[in-house]
């Protein structure tokens, strides 16, 4: 486990060598793997809220990522403001306390590479991003997902509420989240990676940590 790590970033010009490395692996995931519609150039994903109000967690083994989200305070630009506002007959909320959560994925063919095909890495990832809202003072995450990924998400221990329902023009469906950021779900979260993974708590507690930039 020592060379496991959850870590949180700000995008930076010119940006860290992670989030490189992570615009690619976005390319290979959602453009690549799910066939979304997303801006691809030169190789990697990237848009308009790839900003320097964007905050990452990544999860790398040997300082290699292979899992990632991306966090935006609603009082910014973010996504249910743009490209999602269509699917949903709900008004987008401006709130310091909510942030919303996007690019949410592990990379399965990396993370089997790196020989952790077996680690609970969505719940870890899970717990990092609830960790980090409440080192910030965000009281709720809100998130657009598939009912797939809805029910990744509660088995993973994060109780949520849906704010709305929607589909793409494709006609796939689609959930808005509201997932309180509580002691409850904290508490769940843990218990659903150690169901999965026998790990002290002291070993998972302080993630994510902060990259220092040189």
């Amino acid at each position: 486990m020592n060379d496991l790590n959850f870590y949180y970033l700000e995008h930076t010009t010119p940006p860290h060598a992670w989030l490189l490395e992570l615009y690619g692996l976005r390319k290979k995931v959602f453009a690549d793997r799910l066939s979304w519609k997303v801006n691809v150039r030169n190789g990697i994903e990237l848009d308009e809220y790839d900003t320097d109000q964007t905050v990452y967690i990544v999860g790398t083994r040997n300082g290699l990522p292979l899992a990632s989200l991306r966090l935006i305070n609603t009082l910014k630009p973010y996504m249910l403001e743009g490209p999602f506002q269509d699917f949903f007959d709900y008004k987008p909320p401006k709130n310091c306390l909510i942030a919303e959560s996007s690019r949410f994925f592990v990379d399965k063919i990396r993370s089997r590479a790196l020989g952790l095909a077996n680690m609970p890495l969505t719940e870890m990832l899970l717990l990092s991003m609830h960790n980090y809202a409440v080192s910030v003072g965000v009281k709720s995450i809100i998130t657009v997902v598939s009912r797939a990924m809805a029910r990744i998400v509660r088995t993973a221990g994060w109780q949520y509420n849906i704010l709305a329902s929607g589909e793409t023009s494709e006609g796939e469906k689609l959930l808005l989240l509201d997932m309180p950021v509580t002691c409850q779900n904290h508490q769940q979260l843990l218990v659903g990676i150690t169901k999965k993974f026998p790990i002290p708590y002291a070993e998972i507690s302080h993630w994510p940590l902060p990259v220092v930039v040189n």
